[in-house]
């Protein structure tokens, strides 16, 4: 950041013209600037003791003082600010100070003492926890502070994130059942600690300085927008000399301010263009304006401010409304930046005391304490009235920052808040208003305040009782629905345009909801009028809701635009919780429910319009109905005011109130009769039954939607169930024969009931819908009388209710806690029941493996309870339920049938449902049903139609058992009118087998009712034989079966017979073929014998020449072998960058200068790693594959590009067989054949001294002329160790690649024994050339992966080798993970995968058209492990890369690789560097002798020299007396375990000798099994205590002076103990939510960041997704040019080299990466007590790490899994697409 121009401190302010002006101002002799601090204090003390101080010398002071030091300097924009906040705080904040505490002394605040109220503001995302147990609702939240130290953190609690806005409860008795207090504001001992010692006069001078403050801070935030200040803080002339301002002209500001209608993208675009800054400066100053509200973009004349006004006015009115820009004097920018300072500091400074709060929330409220005459501006009304009414007036930033100051201060003690909820309350109108027009969200706007003034139960009474609360909410909401009325005075929206001032404005209804939040136990006349007077306001708005959006059935063509539903359902969902509290209020007195009734019946009479009724008969009854054809006239779903009324007829019966008490007559006008009540629920009934009739088709997809969220658990409770409720009404009001006839002419199936319905024509389509319709009928009954678990209804409780519906869930299936939850309906708590009764009713199965979740299952005993029928199951359910509850009584071996269950005892006022089954108009229905069943003719028979009658019959016996109805006599009516019989011969019927047991156990109940025996039933069995054909006997059956088993028998025998004639043919025919086959076997069985030649040691022998087993290609499908010269096999391979195995922290994944060597430094870093799935095929066919997939890529349209689950452009491809994510093909290579003469031996010295002359005689070689190197490569390896030999200067990289290779090579080869020489002359294999191709190829993309611009064909192999080495290590890092034997099953892909990889690589001498390039490797190698420090460099890596590539040592085309003696060699002396880093670096101090007896342990001989020994090689930097031998060397041992381990996995694969038995099995790999299997000494003399051994550990402890001086860390020299592990999480999960509440986003001040997100792999918190944080990386690819990426993504580039593994904390999920552009969301390794993960923290249940998650994720990581994962989750998320790039 730039600073403005300096300011001296000592500056000389006032001048001889000001002493006329401001005589009384400041005294007029020259002084300096802290001086002018205390002559201010000065002059207000002394004017305040005069009793003239006036809030104009405060305004004095400030006018000249805050544009000196917030004025924003010309051309600067707010992004380069800075202001002296020193000088600030010693000029403008403590004068203000030292004025309120009076003399200079005791301006010392008293100590601060702590509040009983916490009063946090939240910030959008914070974390905040509520209790379930103690909270008076869920708005009750805690801040994280007060939540770590409360006692509900060992409560049922729930996490959440805070929208912004709201503040932290803690400390407020009304919002806590209990424990009220957190312990940091636990409420003080005694009344003296609570009385402050601060005098009245520091009261009095505190109510001035708030005075003075908040109308300063009103004035200047809610400015008329004119361009200057007010006249009184206009600077004078005068006073203008004293700022050195006089030779500039006056700056102006243009101001960019923030609205909810562009998008980010939109502003950085306007910037970029119109103001032409920078994508970067563009995205700081968007990202700005969003957080703030505003931001300064440019800082000038008044001319070119305002023509930049103009240009982004212009530019953005292009895509709608223009941007929000204004042109304001510099000054009134330095004064609002001040005043918003100015706020922040009267909150901080008045939160830590009582009565200072105090004093400021009167001055705010413009109490009547207040001081005279210093009435703040904003009218008459104070402050905070002013805020009020000018919220929307104000930007972001100031809107929070007066919200905050009101909240603490106002609210934090109970009158002022008090005295805030009135004022609140008098300005809702108008505040809500202005919200609604405004754009901004809810958590900005003054209104978010309703939260904390609606929801203390006290307040919400008061205001109600007192002022009209309800009312002037509910009108202000009514208001704006009175402008969408239609002509009927419904509500009605517009399809086009969804108005999001009527999304605003539902904001209203969760005031109501919480005004009407906790029901009052007694009421006074004020609040029974208040209530109702609101009341009344609520059923115009029912009145307005009934009926709206109504649908009439389109008949011939389908409707052509979808209607909108969904505003009307969002409306209800957002007021469903406000009826049902209504009625809670209405239930809790008689007075109030009794006027209530009448008020909801006298609108009800006014909705519906009268009718001319008609007669209808139905045998021998008759009804008055009112006609009405749903299927031609217009339909609603929506009936609130009808479904209030339902809810209200239940509540009367408690108060001694029934429909037809005298209190709801009147004369003038009859209340409505009980059909006109029940008219339009039945409407809705009837549309319902039609549409699942398939009536509606042509509907569309709209009223199907509306069906669903009608009985979906979202809004069924006041919907469906309401609506039955109402039905069980009428029928309990209604004579039952009428009520019958009533449905059934709704669903216009008295035709149908008539006795020669039979005999009409009728069209099929209408035959269809009819029976449809009456299996709906019959449905609607069952509800009717059976849905009898409501409060009211029937004699429950609402426990039992959640009961019956844990049960009927259950018995679909067993049922995981979230699930069953989500299942049953919320109350306004947010809360199901569930928890209070779930024990009684189920048994909870712990879930078994990581993956599971726990499920409920219900209790045996409670599946008789289950109800096939049950109203709240959809047909999907329903069918699931009956299969399963059949299956299960099958399986128990009881009948196959699910008879209906007892239903509860109905209340007083329905006992009359129990008659409805015996009326003789039911009756009639059932006898029509049944008779049609048995009468074969019948067309109108539907099987579910005779289910469901059995079902109702079924209701009506179990009614009748329980004799709670003396009236019922079911059995004998049944008998009477014929069922009976009917009955009988259906129990024998065909026709309905299915339902033949239902038949009989209502038959069996029926008689015992009757008082008869069930001899009647045998007859039945009896009757059925003789209509059936007699079904064979128990021996006849088995006789059939035995027939039937030996025709099967004699079949198979023939067909047999026929294939194996077919094939002896085909072997004739092809005999040649066969020929073959059979030589091969034979060929198999000899290498069994030759097996002992495959064991022993894996080094001294030539290795190879076992031959392939062969295999199938996948794609076509034939048998190839893995031959030199045959067509080549490849298997498809992922190559990915890896920083898995780093240890050099993070920060490695970006490439260093190791990338030209051979071998990795030591740490690693990050490194190329290859990995397959171990499928095989065809280069040819892979080839054809991998262009196909090209070309399909290729032709899909862009439009449709998901994003694909392969990227193409990097080669990208899936397994054809395992759909693996691949990018390159591993050509599959036979083991090299077997010479025949046995391998030369080679002894150290030889060795030694060959390395030795090689190395002396080693130069560098250009192959241009022109560049030649002078110095000696030693010298270079000493100096620059890390960088490889060939790295002379970094800029030949621009050059290409073979112009300028700068490579070593050595004159030795004359000059060597022949000893040493016969090990490099051997036989070259032949290789077929697309063998040669394909390593070239695999080779070549290696150094892109790993994000180098260079491809030269020496980095190329550099990276091969890097690849192998890294692989390897890799392979054994997981292997130890999973704890499996070193050399035993190995997993098939790691085992093809690293076969392949390292014969591919040892053939690279054979094959590489360029020997110079593995000679230089070879060289530079040998020099790296002979000359340079072990503690540089990973001994295996470069022992790998050195022994692959020595066949070619003098630059020529060589015989592959092999584990000779000349390796075996080059393996002790790396065995030898490695032991010797760990003789350096290992920590022995804890290695003492003692052993637990105390006795001197024995001293192995082997081990004298040891201890000094290593104290020479340390420099004598070791005190070696109280060490152990014994146990040094086990921990130097330990220190090679790893390398020992990789080495055995390296010549396993080069020599294909089988490993002896030992290493097959876990804990197998000991030091001396290893040595053996690799023919390495194993004790301390053979491996250093020699003369040879020491020189060359003495020489490498002299070359290790970067350890010395302490430039290497032990973390990246040493050997990690085990493979590495993701970092440690908490157990609980909120400890984690905490951890992250405290970060705030770097790159924005005291800006929390809202996407927090943990890296796993090296702990770091970022902010994702933000503007703010994102970083410029190189796009990928070849390609030059810069892009633009999330915080995230660069640390996964950064940290993981391009793969990793983070958390969202506040989402409570895993984001995988791989960067920039793919990734995976995942739930989080956290489960709660029902082992069930909470992505996006849906439920906010405690929750607790789950180990073997996380092991589960670290395996995934620790095998480079991440990319493959990702794929995989590609592939089945195609719905969603995200920009991962932003994260």
């Amino acid at each position: 950041m730039s600073t403005p121009p300096p300011m001296q401190l000592e500056v000389e302010v006032g001048d001889e013209s000001m002493e006329e002006d401001a005589a009384d101002m400041i005294p007029a002799d020259r002084f300096t600037l802290p001086a002018r601090a205390d002559a201010v204090v000065e002059l207000w003390r002394t004017k305040m003791a005069e009793g003239v101080l006036s809030p104009a010398h405060f305004q004095d002071h400030w006018r000249v003082t805050v544009p000196r030091i917030y004025s924003p300097q010309p051309n600067r924009t707010c992004l380069d600010w800075s202001f002296d906040e020193e000088l600030a705080a010693k000029l403008l904040i403590q004068p203000l100070e030292q004025f309120v505490w009076g003399s200079a002394e005791s301006s010392e605040p008293p100590p601060p003492r702590r509040s009983t109220l916490c009063g946090r503001v939240f910030k959008q995302g914070e974390p905040a926890y509520s209790c379930r147990e103690c909270g008076m609702d869920n708005t009750c939240v805690l801040c994280v502070e007060c939540f770590k130290v409360s006692a509900h953190r060992h409560h049922k609690y729930k996490m959440g994130q805070s929208g912004g806005g709201g503040c932290c409860d803690c400390g407020d008795t009304e919002a806590w059942k209990r424990d009220p207090f957190c312990d940091l504001h636990a409420a003080p001992d005694s009344e003296e600690q609570a009385q402050a010692n601060i005098g009245p006069e520091v009261l009095e001078r505190m109510k001035i300085v708030a005075s003075v403050c908040l109308s300063y801070c009103f004035r200047l935030l809610t400015l008329d927008h004119a361009p200057g200040l007010p006249n009184d803080l206009i600077l004078k002339d005068a006073e203008k000399d004293l700022l050195q301002i006089l030779d500039q002209p006056d700056c102006y500001c243009t101001v960019l301010y923030n609205d909810e209608t562009h998008t980010f993208e939109q502003v950085i675009t306007t910037l970029n263009r119109v103001m032409k800054c920078s994508h970067r400066d563009s995205v700081e100053l968007v990202s700005l304006i969003d957080r703030e509200g505003r931001a300064l973009v440019k800082c000038n004349s008044f001319q070119l401010c305002d023509k930049l006004k103009t240009d982004i006015e212009m530019f953005t009115s292009r895509h709608g409304p223009a941007l929000k820009v204004l042109v304001m004097h510099a000054h009134v920018v330095a004064h609002q930046i001040f005043a918003m300072k100015l706020l922040t500091w009267l909150q901080n400074f008045v939160s830590q005391e009582q009565s200072l709060r105090l004093a400021v929330s009167q001055v705010a409220l413009a109490d009547e304490s207040a001081p005279a005459g210093w009435a703040p501006a904003g009218g008459g009304a104070g402050v905070a009235a002013g805020v009020m009414q000018n919220d929307c007036r104000m930007w972001k930033a100031a809107r929070t920052a007066w919200h905050r100051l009101l909240i603490a201060t106002t609210l934090m003690d109970y009158s002022t808040k008090r005295a805030m909820a009135i004022l609140f309350t008098k300005n809702y109108g108008s505040i809500l208003k202005d919200f609604i027009r405004d754009d901004h969200d809810h958590s900005f706007s003054i209104s978010s305040l309703s939260v904390q003034l609606y929801t203390t139960p006290t307040l919400a009474h008061h205001l109600i009782a007192k002022h009209d609360a309800l009312f002037v909410v509910m009108n202000t909401f009514v208001s704006e629905c009175t402008r969408r009325c239609n002509a009927e005075g419904r509500l009605e929206f517009d399809r086009n345009h969804i108005s999001t001032g009527f999304k605003r404005a539902q904001f209203i209804l969760y005031d109501v909801k919480y005004l009407l939040g906790s029901v009052p136990t007694v009421f006074d006349e004020d609040l029974r009028k208040g209530f109702l007077h609101g009341l009344s306001l609520m059923l115009n708005l029912l009145v307005m809701m009934q009926g709206m959006d109504s649908v009439v059935r389109q008949v011939g063509q389908h409707m052509e635009y979808e209607p909108e539903w969904e505003s009307a359902f969002n409306l209800h969902v957002k007021l469903a919780h406000s009826i049902t509290l209504a009625l809670e209020w209405c239930s809790a007195e008689r007075t109030l429910a009794a006027t209530a009734y009448r008020m909801a019946l006298r609108r009800h009479a006014d909705t519906c319009a009268a009718h001319a009724h008609e007669l209808r008969e139905l045998s021998n009854q008759s009804a008055f109905v009112i006609p009405y054809d749903v299927s031609k006239e217009p339909v609603s779903v929506h009936r609130p005011l009808s479904r209030f009324l339902a809810g209200l007829h239940l509540q009367l019966h408690r108060h001694g109130l029934a429909y037809h008490s005298r209190e709801f007559d009147r004369p003038d006008s009859p209340k409505p009769t009980p059909e006109e009540l029940i008219e339009p629920v039945l409407r809705t009934m009837s549309m319902i039954a039609q549409v699942h009739a398939g009536m509606w088709r042509r509907n569309g997809f709209a009223l199907l939607n509306q069906l669903y969220f009608y009985h979906n658990v979202k809004c069924r409770a006041e919907m469906f169930d309401r609506d039955v409720v109402m039905l069980q009404i009428g029928a309990s009001l209604i004579e039952s024969n009428e009520f019958i006839i009533h449905v059934l002419n709704k669903f216009n199936l008295l035709d149908w009931a008539a006795p020669d319905f039979e005999q009409k024509s009728i069209e099929d389509d209408t035959l269809r819908h009819t029976i449809s319709m009456v299996e709906e009928f019959l449905r609607l009954l069952i509800t009717v009388v059976g849905s009898r678990y409501m409060p009211g209804v029937g004699e429950v409780t609402n426990e039992d209710r959640t009961k019956k519906e844990i049960i009927q869930m259950l018995c679909v299936k067993p049922m995981p806690h979230s699930e069953l939850n989500r299942s049953l309906p919320e109350d306004q708590l947010h809360e199901t029941g569930l928890e209070a009764v779930i024990h009684e009713v189920a048994d909870f199965v712990k879930p078994t493996g990581g993956n599971n979740r726990g499920v409920y299952k219900l209790k045996p005993h409670l599946y008789d309870e289950y109800d096939t029928f049950f109203y709240h199951y959809t047909r999907e359910e329903l069918s699931r339920s009956e299969e399963e509850q059949r299956n299960r009584r099958k399986a128990a071996g009881l009948p196959e049938c699910c008879p209906p269950p007892s239903l509860p005892k109905l209340s007083a006022p329905f006992r009359l449902l129990a008659n409805l089954l015996q009326s003789d108009a039911a009756l009639h229905v059932l006898r029509c049903v049944l008779e049609r069943a048995l009468d074969l003719r019948a067309r109108s028979f539907s099987e579910p139609q005779v289910h469901k009658a059995l079902h109702l019959i079924g209701y009506a016996l179990r009614d009748e058992e329980s004799g709670h109805y003396e009236f019922l006599a079911f059995a004998e009516s049944a008998a009477r009118s014929g069922l009976l019989s009917l009955l009988q011969r259906l129990a024998g019927s065909p026709r309905v087998d299915a339902h033949r047991a239902l038949a009989r156990w209502l038959l069996h109940r029926m008689r015992s009712l009757l008082g008869q025996g069930d001899e009647n039933l045998r007859d039945i069995e009896n009757m059925e034989t003789d209509q059936e054909e007699k079904p064979p006997s128990g021996e006849t059956a088995d006789a059939e079966k035995a027939r039937r088993a030996k025709l099967a028998a004699d079949r198979r025998v023939k067909l047999m017979a026929q294939m194996k004639a077919q094939m002896n043919k085909f072997i004739s025919n092809n005999a040649t073929l066969f020929q073959e086959t059979t030589t091969e076997v034979t060929e198999e069985e000899e290498k069994q014998d030759l097996l002992p030649l495959y064991r022993g040691a894996a080094l001294g022998v030539w290795g190879g020449g076992v031959s392939e087993p062969p295999r199938v290609c996948i794609m076509c499908q034939e048998q190839a072998r893995v031959e030199a010269m045959s067509e080549p096999l490849v298997l498809v391979a992922f190559a990915q960058h890896s920083s898995v195995l780093n240890r050099k922290g993070a920060g490695a994944g970006g490439a260093d200068a190791a990338w030209r060597s051979a071998w990795p430094p030591a740490g690693l870093g990050a490194q190329p790693h290859v990995s397959c799935c171990g499928h095989a095929l065809h280069a040819r066919c892979w080839r054809k594959y991998v262009d196909g997939v090209l070309d399909k890529e290729k032709l899909r349209p862009y439009r449709i590009r998901q994003p694909a689950a392969f990227d193409v452009e990097k080669k990208e491809y899936l397994c054809p067989l395992c759909e693996r994510l691949c990018n390159t093909a591993l050509p599959l290579l036979p083991a090299p054949a077997l010479p025949a003469r046995p391998p030369p031996p080679l002894c150290e010295h030889v060795f030694s001294d060959a390395s030795e002359l090689i190395l002396k005689l080693k130069h560098q070689v250009c192959s241009e002329s022109v560049h030649l190197c002078t110095e000696y490569c030693e010298d270079m390896h000493c100096t620059a160790r890390a960088r490889s030999v060939g790295a002379v200067s970094s800029d030949m990289e621009d050059e290409s690649a073979d112009e300028t290779e700068v490579y070593v090579s050595t004159h030795a080869e004359n000059l060597l024994p022949a000893e040493f020489l016969t090990h490099f002359d051997c036989d070259l294999p032949e290789y077929n050339e697309t063998t040669k191709m394909l390593v070239e190829d695999f080779a070549k993309m290696l150094p892109g992966i790993c994000g180098l611009t260079e491809s030269g064909g020496m980095v190329s192999v550099a990276a091969l080798y890097r690849a192998t080495s890294y692989t390897i290590m890799s392979t054994d890092a997981v292997l130890q993970a999973e704890s499996r034997p070193l050399l035993g099953d190995l997993p098939s892909r790691h085992r093809d995968a690293l076969q392949a990889l390292i014969r591919l690589a040892a053939v690279v001498p054979t094959i590489w058209s360029s020997p110079k390039h593995i000679s230089h490797h070879a060289l530079s190698t040998l020099s790296t492990l002979e000359k340079t420090s072990p503690l540089t460099h990973q001994v295996f890596g470069t022992l790998v890369a050195l022994v692959l590539t020595a066949p070619s040592l003098f630059c020529k085309t060589s015989g592959p690789a092999r584990p000779t003696h000349l390796a075996r060699q080059i393996t002790l002396e790396a065995f030898r560097a490695t032991l010797t880093r760990a003789l350096i670096a290992t920590d022995v101090t804890s290695c003492t002798s003692e052993t637990m007896d105390g006795t001197e342990p024995t001293r192995k001989p082997d081990l004298e020299n040891l201890l000094p020994f290593m104290k020479e090689l340390r420099r004598g930097k070791l005190e070696i007396e109280k060490l152990s031998p014994n146990e040094v060397w086990e921990c130097i041992k330990n220190q090679c375990h790893n390398f020992l381990r990789c080495c055995c996995l390296f010549y396993h694969f080069l020599s294909d000798i089988q490993p002896p038995s030992e290493l097959t099995v876990v804990g197998g790999d000991t030091w001396e099994t290893m040595c053996g299997y690799l023919d390495l000494p194993s004790t301390f003399r053979d491996l250093i205590d020699n003369l040879l051994a020491r020189k060359k550990a003495l020489a490498w402890s002299e070359l290790s002076t970067d350890w010395f001086n302490g430039d290497l860390s032990p973390k990246i020299v040493l050997e990690p103990q085990e493979p590495p592990r993701l970092i440690t999480l908490p157990d609980d999960f909120s400890e984690l939510m905490n951890v992250v509440s405290e970060f705030s986003c770097p790159n924005s001040e005291r800006e929390d960041s809202k996407n927090p997100t943990m890296c796993l792999v090296c702990g770091q918190i970022l902010c994702s997704q933000s503007y703010c944080c994102q970083v410029e990386i190189r796009k990928s690819g070849r390609g030059n040019g810069t892009e633009l990426v999330g915080a995230v993504v660069a640390h996964a580039l950064w940290c993981g080299a391009g793969a990793g593994a983070f958390l969202r904390v506040r989402e409570c999920e895993l984001l995988l990466l791989a960067a920039p552009a793919r990734g995976a969301m995942l739930p989080a390794p956290y489960l709660d007590t029902y082992g069930e993960t909470d992505q996006g923290l849906r439920r906010g249940n405690p929750l607790h790490l789950c180990p073997e998650r996380y092991e589960h994720l670290r395996m995934l990581w620790l095998s480079h899994g991440i990319h493959e994962r990702i794929a995989r989750g590609l592939d089945t998320n195609m719905l969603v697409t995200t920009t991962w790039q932003n994260m």
